[in-house]
């Protein structure tokens, strides 16, 4: 049994298992509430060195260690609010596909993996790498890959004229901004004047965390010349660069200048973060890292799964080993074929 003895008006415990001596204090000035709370935590010890961590460590106690560890936090309060105190060691990868389809009902494959499962399989695997579970596996739900148009540099021009021509300088910059950098359309409507370094061609461009402990992560994008002069040349109406308070506030504008220039209509995301993937993976075939690095992407495969989309078979046969038999013009075979 627990020893209980008394701190000020607070009791106290000790007890030991394995020949580990175990102290803490109950938290209350309740002898009977303190014993039970001795007694549990005694067991859970006796449990653990008969057992393994794995039969006592919770969901919960990992979310508390991946949080302490500074990890990606996004998604996590659903999860925990669904697992809780469910032991590690009863975790299984069926249970983590049925909890994403009952988190995220109603939605796409490709989010129930990114928010239900990938967040859920890492916790569980961080406490394993700490010796506290078996690590797991989880297969994903399967998504069909559907192609998404995506910004360049003519859709850019021909967008940001027609802003001009709407007397909103604001959501051509803006533009550019997302094009040039990879920024998100939060991220770049919350750019501020103090986070612009015109001289040196730099922004801090900040990305919010959900999730137990939240926090701020920032990155650094780098300004081309033209970026540099068209922020110099905006009207400071604000705090806020480009003169939009949020994503939402900038979609009537976006929608005329899109009319206005007589262009095909993309979202934001499309002309922005998908433009500046495929505009450096695709078009200028900058390596995976660099760009990775240059537009925020915590995840290279992620950007390179997601956003980097190929521009067809026939078209790089013919970039990498010459014109296609499909495009020649031949009545039958000619000299050298075999």
């Amino acid at each position: 049994m627990p020893h209980l003895y008394k701190r000020g008006t607070v009791w106290h415990y000790s007890f030991t298992v394995e020949g580990q001596r175990v102290r803490a204090s109950s938290g209350t000035a309740d002898k009977k509430l303190a014993a039970d709370a001795a007694i549990q935590h005694e067991s859970r010890h006796r449990r653990a060195a008969v057992h393994g961590a794995e039969s006592v460590v919770t969901f919960a106690e990992a979310v508390d260690l991946y949080n302490v560890a500074g990890k990606d936090t996004r998604f996590v309060l659903a999860a925990l609010d669904h697992f809780g105190e469910t032991l590690l060691s009863k975790i299984t990868p069926p249970m983590i596909r049925h909890a994403a389809e009952t988190l995220y009902p109603g939605t796409g494959p490709a989010t129930r993996n990114r928010q239900g499962i990938a967040p859920i399989q890492a916790i569980i695997n961080y406490a394993a790498d700490k010796g506290l579970c078996p690590a797991i596996r989880v297969k994903r739900f399967p998504v069909q890959r559907v192609h998404r148009e995506a910004g360049d540099k003519v859709w850019l021009a021909a967008f940001q004229k027609g802003a001009r021509s709407n007397g909103n300088p604001g959501i051509a910059a803006l533009a550019r901004f997302m094009f040039e950098t990879g920024a998100r359309v939060g991220q770049a409507t919350a750019l501020t004047w103090s986070d612009l370094d015109l001289q040196r061609g730099t922004a801090l461009v900040r990305t919010r965390k959900t999730g137990p402990g939240g926090g701020i992560w920032e990155r650094i994008a780098y300004l081309t010349p033209a970026m540099v002069a068209e922020m110099a040349n905006l009207e400071r109406k604000g705090s806020q660069v480009f003169g939009y308070k949020n994503r939402n506030s900038i979609l009537k504008a976006w929608k005329a200048a899109v009319k206005t220039a007589g262009i095909p209509y993309l979202d934001r995301h499309e002309a922005g973060r998908h433009g500046f993937a495929t505009e450096t993976i695709v078009r200028n075939k900058v390596d995976i890292p660099t760009a990775a690095d240059a537009g925020g992407w915590k995840s290279r495969r992620l950007m390179l799964e997601t956003y980097a989309h190929g521009q067809g078979a026939e078209k790089m046969i013919q970039d990498v080993f010459g014109t296609p038999v499909s495009q020649r013009r031949r009545k039958g075979p000619q000299s050298g074929d075999s």
